[in-house]
């Protein structure tokens, strides 16, 4: 075992110390370039796998419309013959509200989600 000066302990502290720098820095930097990396990589798959996803939006949408579509039918049906019975009228009523209102986040949703597919539809033909 050999016995160090104390000049020899500070300079392979302050070796020790760059090298420690030096890591952090290598590891700092292959983590901001491996995002860049996939995205230069990858791109074709994450442009592919978000029109998928507003693909299955639309269809997901649609499907909502025509349930919700369907309930304001029933509870139309509901409020015709519930001849002034208190729980006929209340069901209806609170039926109807709601199938509108979800009508109405289906279709803004719909809406979002055709104009964006059509955004990145137009995009990737250039």
């Amino acid at each position: 075992m050999q016995m160090q000066e104390p000049e020899q302990w500070q300079q392979s502290g302050s070796e020790w110390q760059a090298s420690q720098e030096y890591d952090e820095y290598q590891a700092g930097y292959s983590r901001e370039d491996e995002s860049r990396q996939q995205q230069k990589i990858y791109p074709q798959i994450e442009q592919s796998l978000q029109k998928a996803f507003w693909i299955i939006t639309v269809i997901l949408s649609s499907i909502g419309f025509a349930f919700t579509t369907t309930g304001i039918v029933a509870s139309a049906i509901v409020l015709k013959y519930a001849n002034e019975q208190g729980e006929l009228l209340t069901g209806g009523i609170i039926g109807l509200i709601s199938s509108i209102m979800t009508l109405l986040i289906c279709v803004a949703i719909f809406v979002i989600a055709v104009v964006t597919l059509a955004g990145r539809i137009k995009r990737g033909r250039r």
